[in-house]
């Protein structure tokens, strides 16, 4: 995932998330959640699947079943303390 563009590159966010190769309902699937700069998101909430996710060292995880419930939610947003949240996008690569 990656955020829309900002002006200041710090603002900017990126969130990758793996996915187990054999996924089911009951895998995880962590994220790892960096700023424009590439340095790691200390502390937030990562808006995706309908859910609101602590984000904390740059990392969250969310369960893979939580992810396919909420996979028609279009809302995706980092919620940083001190700066705007800033809407994203689902990517695939």
């Amino acid at each position: 995932m990656y955020s829309y563009q900002t002006k200041k590159l710090e603002m900017r966010w990126r969130a990758i998330l793996s996915f187990p190769p054999d996924a089911g309902s009951e895998a995880t699937v962590n994220i790892t959640v960096l700023d424009g700069l590439n340095a790691p998101v200390k502390a937030g909430s990562l808006e995706l699947a309908g859910l609101l996710i602590d984000v904390k060292d740059s990392k969250a995880a969310i369960s893979f079943d939580d992810f396919i419930k909420g996979k028609h939610e279009k809302a995706i947003w980092l919620h940083r303390k001190g700066m705007l949240p800033i809407p994203g996008a689902l990517t695939f690569a």
